[in-house]
Parts: C-alpha cells; structure tokens; sequence
C-alpha cells in the first residue's frame, strides 16, 4: 500500500525548477494546504428539512392525492394517479414486484421478499430537479441477506420486463449496502461516489429491501439526501466536485466564511480558480492578498447562475516572491449559502520541473536531447475501439487518417502494440496506471481502481503538472476512479447529445475544444492531458462528410432494413431482452444473419465504411488539436502519445462488438509517440510491446520516477538500441492479455469463457479456460503472418505450445501475486482524517 500522503495527496511536494541554481516552486496547490489554512466567519446552518418517508406518519413526503375525476382523462398520469390513490395507506409505496403481506404495521412498512423483491415509489415533487441525489438512508430490520439496493428509472411507465431483466442482469444495484440481519434496526446510507444521479432523471424509485427470497423485512424510512442537504451538513474542506457534469479538485465552502493561506510566492505567480455554485441564490466570490502593506482585493465576482463553473486566472506578479496571505471570501444574501473554489492553484509562468536522478538512465541520455528536457506538455489521445488495421501507417488501403500518418512519420510508431483487455472498463485502468487486469482486479461494471494505484494523471500532478481529462463514457471517469489526479475531468454527461447531432459517440471535437480553450490559460506552465475520445466506437456513423466518404448514399436505409430484417428474425423477445442500444439488431452474430436471410459479407460491408469514415473524422479533429499546440506555441515542446485501448470485432471470428475474445482484432491496437528533437522521426518499433508500457516510458521521459506499482516497462530500450535492447535493461517477456466474463445474473451461453493470451516470439497462445466439448482449451497462431488469428496450427507445433503454456501461467502467476489490496483492506491503517480526505475526493467509498 502507498503511503497515506501519496494517496491523500496532503504533503505538498514544491515541485522544483532550476533558475539561476535557486529552486522554484511549480505549482502551489491550496487543495494540499488546506490543513495549514485559517478559516473565519463559519456559522451554524439551520439544517434542510429531510425529504423523508415515515412509516408512522411523521415523514415530510405528502401523501399521494386522491383520485380526481377531473384529470381522468389525462392521457399521461391518469394510470399514475389512480395507481398512486391506491398507495395513501402505504405513504406512496407498493409492493412491485415479489413481495408478500406487504402493509404498515405499528408504523413500519412490512412485508416478505420473494426471488426478488421490489418496493416502488414516485420522486416527491419536491425535490429540486436541477439538484443531484447524494445518497439514500433506508432504516430498517431485516430477517436474512447480504444486500439492499436501490434501482432508479426515469421513464414516464414503467415497463416491468425490461426493469426486472435490468436488475437480474446487473452484478449489483447503482446504490447499495451491506446488511446486517437480525432482530435489530439498522440505518442504512446508500452512497455511490463513482456514480452521479440527476433527480431530474430519476422519476421512479425500486427498492430491493434484502436479496434474500423469504426474508422478512420492516422498514421505519427512507430518506432521499440530495447533494445542496448534504454539503451544508459536512465542513468545509477539499472535495471532488461537479458543475453540470465537470469536475474540479475544490475547496467547498459557505458564505459568510472567509480562508486565508500563508504563501511564499515564486518568481512569475498567477492564481487559477474556477467558481460556481449549486443554489439559486447570489454568492460573491472575493479573491484577496495581504502584505506589510495591508490588504488588496484582487478580484470579485458575484455568481448567479448556478451549477456550472466560471474560470479565471488572476495574476500575481506585483507580489513575486513575496510572503503574502492569500484569502479566499465568499458572501450572501443568507448564512450557509455553500460555493465552490474550483482548482485553486498558484502557478509558476516559465517554470519546469526538474529531471528525477533515477530517472537519468543510459537510454534516456541516448536520445537526441541528451536526456536534458523535461517536456513542458504530455497529451494522451485514446481512440476508443480502433483496431490498428483499419489505419493507413498500419498499412490499411484506406486513408483513413492521413494526419496521423504524419505524426507517426515525425515520430516512433510501434508496429505490434497489444492490449492487455479487450474492452473500456478493464483496459483503460491497466493503460492509465500500468497494472495487469488481474492486478487491478476490475471486471465488471461496479469495480473500481484501487486507490493504491498511482495513475498517470497523480504522477505528472505530483510533479507540478496541471492536469486535465475528458471521459467519453463512465467507464474511464469517476465510476472507476480514473479522475485519481486530474485536476478537471469533463464526464461524457458534461455533453449534450443533442450537440453532437445524430451520434453520441462522436466525441473528438467537443473534447479538442474543450482542451484548447483548457491550454489558453495553461500553455505557459506544464501541463498533463488525457483525452478520451470515442470517435471510432459503435454507432459507426459519422458525421458529414465522412458518412458518405466510402459508405454508398443508398446505404443507410439499406442496412436500416437489414437491421429490421434481423430483428423480425429474432423475434421481439431477443430484442427487447438485449435493449435498443447494445441489442443484437445492431450487432447479430454471423449465425444470426444467415438464418434471417441477410448476407453477413454485404452487413459487415456497411458497418466497416461507416467505421473507417468515422476514423477519418477523427483524424480531422487530431489535426486541429495539432494546430492548436502551435498556435500556443507548444507542438515540438509536447510529448504527444496516440494509442487506442481494444479494437473492434466485425464478424472477423462470428462476432460484433467487443470483449468477446482475444484475438487479434481485440487487442492488436495501435501506439505512436511524438517528441520532436528528442524522439526520432520516422522510427518503426517492429517488436511486440505491450500498450500496459506506455505510462514507465511517459514518465522515464518527463524525468519522473515510476511508480513502484507499474507492471510494465519503459520502450526507450526499443527506441534507442533495437538491436540490443537488453542491454538498455529491456526484458523480453511475452504481451499478456486476458478477457474475463462480465459479472452478471444472466444465463451464459457455453462458449462464454474466460480467455488469456501471450505473444511471444512470433507465435500468439490463447486458453479457454473450462472449454465446452468441441472447444479447444489451447490454439496457437503464427502471429505475423495472421495477426487475426484465423488459422489455428497448435497440432503441428506441440513443443511451442508447450512452452507458451508455460509462458502464459507464468505471466498470469505474476499479475495475480502483485494484486493490489481494496480500498477497505488499505483503510485500516489510515488516520480518520486521512480517510475523510481520500473520501471527500471521491477516491474511496
């Protein structure tokens, strides 16, 4: 486990720069010196009135009114009013689903759970819907379980088929706790801080009292705690918070509280703040600084608007060097009144961070610069889902992304770059902290990053970087603990769909915007950006011109009619079962399509045109980021990394979509890297490498030390001597992959198996593990003559089958032993301060 500083971030490291031989803070972050702040004018809060279900009729949620004959013909509520009616005697509640005896006894809601059992009951009225939910408290008794859930759904009706398949088919509820049976009376708090919950969304409310069939259950209340009750019920301090989906490392406070820090100011300060608020009401944010001289307002402003973040960078260079008081005011019209101090940084302009000693290897000095720079940029561009063969510099006969074979031209591309998993949610983890899956231990949709994992974002933070992400989708957000180091993260909920036109998978041009407009303020200090696109990712179609570019004008409606043409085939019971979005209408097996008349050839067909245009849109957006960085005057001092974190299955083996297998069209990825002056140009890496490197070679670069958690290993060996490697300390050892079978209460077809892979010295294994009959436990390819794995020759070489069997145990021995502890194992030997820190950053629960 890391030290407790590491994680909680608390012990402010003044990342230093030489100047002149006087060393010069980087970045001074408020959030890290909290613990040493003043905090004045703090108040007593009259405390929110409880959004609260008592079953004694001492609760604040009105019953439901009764029928009204007026409304009867109410298209939309009319069923929902009458079925509400019904529900007075139970205070708006009723058994959904699965529950027997259900009624209010002596003042408790009551009843016997079946399989599954299901409590429902409307969002009250009045609850703001601009707000988001914090969490819910359920007191109660329960007979038997491990489990009580809480499942929301926004619909106007519900549809209970979709809804029951839903929960069965989840590993766990969005909100959940564990119980404690017996004859005693519990309080439970359902909290999920990976997760955020718009009430605006949430129109019905499932409770799953106990997961326990024949359990009895007794339930006192539930309270719904939205996040404004929430945070005038906890001090002020550092948080992790958001605006409209954006969020910030923060200083949460409330009006009329005045922080002040003692600084020692670098040579060239400037102050980075982002203010908002979650109220309606006006607050004003004073920015203040106190010398010998006395005390000057350096800014103000009053806010408004609510609930998104006004930015500023405030400059402080009439007080360099000095030792100054910096405060921090908030004002309103009413006591409690909460706001937030977004990144609260003083940055210093010009300044570098210094090289690591251990950072100053034999490879490194043998690239161009000598091992003298430090980059003052590092962007990571991941393409979600982007299968290297469908690129032009991976030999694609498309010119699929043009400006990307540039910087491949100007940079070092690795030819045979292998993912260690094969979908988002599992190998974006492992690339952003270099850790094996089995490591990390994430498989399913609720698993979390461990918080002793180091990500890159925390590495280049602690190093004085400003750091910025985007997340295209949950999975490589919060909900996984990537946001660990970044100071700003825009959630995929931060985007409107309605902006990106017909496709919410089109994400590259809001996110290269949004990070330019992040580098106006940040191109003059260095700066950390990971930006997850998901341009490549399903729905394929792209935005004009690039849906016309290879795919036939005709061809929309076509495979609009073949895609009905599957449904109808499948019947309405498989559609419905699979959902609209991920359902096989859009992604049938090959099997499926014949037997619905469709020819799989001429389906795929479409698909791929849509695929590779939208590729090429793509590759558009990565060519105006590049012209951004030299209009900041930052190109060739950035260190740029292109890779992707799986590919995509197109019938290549009978499938669609992704996480179904190991092979090459799965975890073949691609991987370049650019630097000019110290990278080389034009330089081909034909050695097979694991993408799981890529953060030891970013950080052996910046001068920074790798974490002693990483798992891969620098590429610069490859770079500089690929003849002899190992004599650079490179380790030949085989690119590890693996594919475990998603958590989940549905029935499993047999072929769904856990897979492993190596590739080693041009020969790619794969184990199916507890095969089927008619299964293979081992298949053996030739890698660089069939990367996708087509041809199975594990009958003509028994002896290399062998020895990569052994390879592979191997590999997953060393991944399984170096398993990270969980965040409640690394609690016990934190301080109760130390863990109300990590949780008010969102890093543990």
């Amino acid at each position: 486990m890391r030290r407790a500083g590491s994680i909680v971030l608390l012990v402010t490291a003044l990342v230093l720069a030489s100047c002149g031989g006087s060393p010069e803070p980087v970045a001074i972050r408020l959030l890290d010196l909290f613990d040493a702040a003043t905090i004045e004018g703090t108040v007593a809060v009259d405390p929110v009135e409880p959004t609260e279900w008592r079953f004694d009729g001492t609760g604040t949620v009105p019953l439901p009114d009764p029928p009204d004959s007026n409304d009867a013909n109410d298209d939309d509520d009319d069923g929902e009013q009458a079925a509400q009616a019904d529900r007075r005697e139970t205070f708006g509640w009723a058994a959904y689903h699965d529950i027997e005896g259900f009624g209010v006894v002596e003042g408790r809601l009551v009843g016997t759970s079946g399989e599954l059992g299901l409590l429902h009951a409307m969002r009250p009225d009045s609850l703001d819907e601009n707000d988001l939910l914090q969490a819910v408290e359920i007191t109660m008794r329960v007979s038997a379980g491990t489990r009580v859930g809480v499942t929301f759904n926004g619909g106007r009706q519900l549809n209970e088929d979709r809804i029951l398949r839903t929960i069965r088919n989840a590993p766990e509820p969005p909100l959940y706790a564990e119980l404690e049976p017996g004859d005693e009376v519990h309080t439970y708090r359902l909290e999920n801080p990976g997760r955020s919950f718009s009430i605006g969304r949430l129109r019905h409310i499932l409770v799953q009292p106990t997961d326990a069939a024949d359990a009895e259950f007794a339930i006192e209340s539930v309270r719904l705690i939205p996040r404004k009750e929430h945070l005038r019920s906890v001090a002020s301090g550092p948080g992790w918070q958001g605006l409209d989906e954006i969020y910030r490392e923060t200083i949460v406070s409330r009006a009329p509280e005045r922080l002040t820090i003692d600084l020692e100011l670098p040579a060239h300060p400037w102050l980075e703040l982002a203010v908002g608020t979650i109220e309606d009401a006006p607050v004003t944010f004073t920015v203040g600084v106190t010398t010998g001289s006395g005390e000057t307002t350096l800014w103000r402003r009053t806010v408004t608007l609510p609930r998104r973040w006004e930015t500023r960078r405030i400059e402080l260079g009439a007080y360099a060097g000095q030792q100054v008081t910096l405060s921090l005011s908030l004002d309103g019209d009413e006591d409690g009144l909460v706001g937030f101090w977004g990144t609260p940084v003083v940055r210093n302009s010009g300044a570098r961070p210094t090289r690591a000693a251990s950072t100053n290897t034999e490879a490194r000095a043998a690239l161009a610069d000598g091992g003298s720079r430090t980059p003052q940029g590092v962007i990571v561009f991941l393409a979600d889902t982007l299968r290297r063969d469908h690129l032009d510099m991976y030999g694609h006969g498309r010119a699929t992304a043009p400006r990307l074979s540039r910087l491949a031209a100007e940079g070092v591309r690795f030819a045979d770059a292998i993912s260690p998993a094969t979908w988002t949610k599992v190998a974006v983890p492992s690339l952003l902290s270099s850790i094996y899956p089995a490591s990390h231990g994430i498989v399913g949709m609720a698993d979390r990053l461990p918080s002793g994992a180091t990500t890159l974002a925390e590495a280049f933070r602690g190093a004085g970087y400003a750091t910025f992400a985007t997340s295209s989708v949950s999975f490589t957000g919060k909900l996984s603990n990537l946001h660990q180091g970044a100071e700003v993260l825009h959630e995929r909920a931060s985007i409107d769909n309605d902006d990106l036109g017909h496709s919410g998978a089109k994400t590259a041009r809001t996110y290269v915007d949004r990070f330019l407009t992040w580098l106006d303020d940040h191109d003059d200090v260095p700066f950390f950006a990971f930006i997850h696109v998901f341009d490549p990712h399903d729905p394929f179609e792209p935005y004009p011109p690039y849906d016309l570019l290879w795919a036939s004008p005709t061809g929309k409606e076509e495979h609009a009619a073949r895609l009905e043409q599957v449904g109808e085939s499948l019947g309405d019971d498989r559609r419905v079962a699979d959902g609209n979005r991920f359902g096989p209408e859009r992604f049938p097996n090959r099997e499926e399509l014949e037997a619905a008349g469709v020819d799989p050839d001429v389906y795929v067909s479409h698909q791929l045109d849509w695929y590779d245009g939208s590729i090429r849109g793509l590759d558009a957006e990565i060519a105006r980021l590049m012209e951004g960085l030299e209009e900041h005057g930052v190109a060739d001092d950035t260190l740029f990394a292109f890779l992707s974190d799986h590919g995509e299955e197109f019938l290549d083996h009978g499938w669609g979509w992704h996480g179904n297998t190991v092979y090459g069209e799965s975890v073949n990825v691609p991987l370049l890297l650019r630097w000019p002056g110290v990278l080389p140009a034009g330089m081909v890496v034909d050695r097979t490498v694991e993408s799981l490197s890529l953060m030891p070679t970013l950080l052996e670069l910046a001068g920074i030390p790798v974490p002693e958690t990483a798992q891969g290993q620098s590429l610069l060996p490859l770079v500089v001597s690929a003849a002899d490697p190992t004599s650079l300390g490179w380790i030949d050892r085989p690119a590890f992959s693996e594919r475990k079978r998603i958590p989940s209460n549905r029935e499993r077809a047999d072929y769904d198996v856990d897979q492993y892979s190596v590739v080693s010295d041009g020969w790619k294994l794969v184990r199916n593990v507890d095969p089927p009959e008619g299964m293979p436990e081992f298949e053996l390819y030739d890698h660089a003559d069939d990367p996708l794995n087509h041809h199975d020759v594990t009958a003509d070489h028994p002896d290399i089958v062998e020895r990569l069997t052994e390879e592979l145990a191997g590999r997953l021995r060393y991944a399984e032993a170096r398993t990270l502890p969980t965040d409640e194992d690394a609690a016990e030997g934190l301080s109760p301060e130390e863990l109300r820190r990590l949780r008010s950053l969102g890093y543990i629960r």
